[in-house]
């Protein structure tokens, strides 16, 4: 179960995974040691999955967002088998005429053409849209 004090050391993770624990610490008017037990347990129970970084915009390259038609909505099948293209950062399942929702970042457009072939060649799609991103308006 979070508490108030979980709930903050998450917000300030959010916000800056790097903080230091003395900062956290401060922030949320614990000890650092039990800022570090804190992370500790939220790791170990999977309410934090990972640490990671938002690369700058000039940094990011071509983000776009493909939506990815299976057949029979197999996602639990296709999944795994888009697992080995690392500029796939997210993969969601949805309801509705799409199956799946996946989030592509590549150096360039040249890049994520060549990300959509590979998607689009995995058995099990029968069609990939691609929406490319032009502006980052802000991410949390």
């Amino acid at each position: 179960m979070i508490d108030d004090k979980d709930a903050a050391i998450l917000d300030a993770l959010a916000a800056d995974s790097r903080a230091p624990l003395k900062a956290i610490a401060a922030a949320v008017g614990l000890s650092r040691s039990s800022v570090q037990e804190r992370i500790a347990r939220l790791v170990a129970d999977g309410t934090i999955a990972g640490f990671s970084i938002r690369r700058g915009a000039e940094q990011k390259g071509a983000r776009a967002y493909m939506l990815v038609a299976t057949a029979g909505a197999q996602c639990a099948a296709v999944a795994p088998r888009l697992l080995g293209i690392a500029e796939i950062t997210r993969c969601d399942s949805v309801a509705g005429e799409t199956d799946m929702v996946l989030t592509v970042e590549a150096r360039d457009a040249a890049a994520l053409q060549a990300v959509r072939d590979r998607i689009a060649s995995v058995d099990g799609v029968t069609g990939v849209v691609t929406m490319p991103v032009m502006v980052a308006r802000f991410a949390r």
